[in-house]
């Protein structure tokens, strides 16, 4: 390399330094300087790296919308619900769609990460009419309890947008069951088990969301029904919510 190519190298190089140097905080310079000229101890060196882990930490979250959002999540859902029901092949019944609400609170979720877990505990009225039946309307009245896988696509911060996708399992207890007020409780299974998804998008604190559950045991008590129907309940959900931590 030629002297000329060696000094302009050189002169490269310094400016770098020097622009690099200039970004840093004053106290982070100094070390800086110090070890561009060798005479940075081990405890400089180290105050060095730490400044440079703060810078790190306290950079926006992806997404943008402030700080990452950090601590348990809890909040709040309440929305209408619409469910029906399906009968096995041969089975002559024929139910409709009707409408109920459900609401309840909801914890976890790792809002300022990519995955994360969720909980809710619902209440959830449902409805069951059939054409085949002309006995009335069942009212059904659940306990849901989902455990949600949450992915989280967006802002990470709490005040920023982000869209998230639900899936898991559901548990629906049985907590009464009427029949223009006659109580029928003892015709339905106690506990049915489900399968959750949906998507939802938070804004600034607010959620919105449309999610379906597709239940997989019979919703009839077998025994007390003397098997005469096996039945599948399958319900859809648009809730609005808030975020409270």
């Amino acid at each position: 390399m030629s002297r000329q190519a060696r000094s302009v190298f050189l002169t490269a190089v310094l400016t770098a330094s020097a622009v690099v140097i200039a970004t840093l905080p004053a106290g982070a310079q100094t070390n800086e300087g110090l070890i561009l000229s060798g005479r940075a101890s081990a405890a400089a060196t180290s105050t060095s790296s730490f400044l440079t882990a703060g810078i790190a930490e306290q950079a926006p979250p992806p997404g943008g919308g402030g700080q990452r959002a950090t601590g348990f999540g809890i909040g709040a859902k309440i929305g209408p619900l619409w469910t029906s029901y399906s009968t096995a092949s041969g089975q002559d019944f024929n139910y409709k769609t009707s409408a109920g609400w459900e609401g309840g609170i909801w914890f976890g979720g790792n809002r300022g990460g990519r995955i994360g877990i969720m909980g809710e505990i619902l209440y959830a009225k449902k409805k069951a009419e059939s054409d085949s039946i002309t006995t009335g309307s069942t009212s059904l009245q659940y306990l849901e309890i989902p455990i949600l896988g949450r992915i989280n696509l967006g802002s990470r911060s709490k005040n920023g947008v982000s869209v998230y996708l639900l899936v898991g399992p559901v548990f629906d207890v049985n907590l009464k069951a009427d029949v223009d007020g006659l109580d029928v409780k003892d015709k339905y299974d106690s506990l049915d088990l489900g399968m959750l998804g949906g998507v939802g998008i938070e804004i600034t604190r607010i959620l919105i969301e449309g999610r379906f559950n597709r239940g997989f045991r019979n919703v009839l008590n077998s025994d007390s029904a003397g098997s005469i129907a096996t039945i599948h309940g399958q319900s859809f959900a648009m809730l609005a919510g808030i975020r409270f931590n």
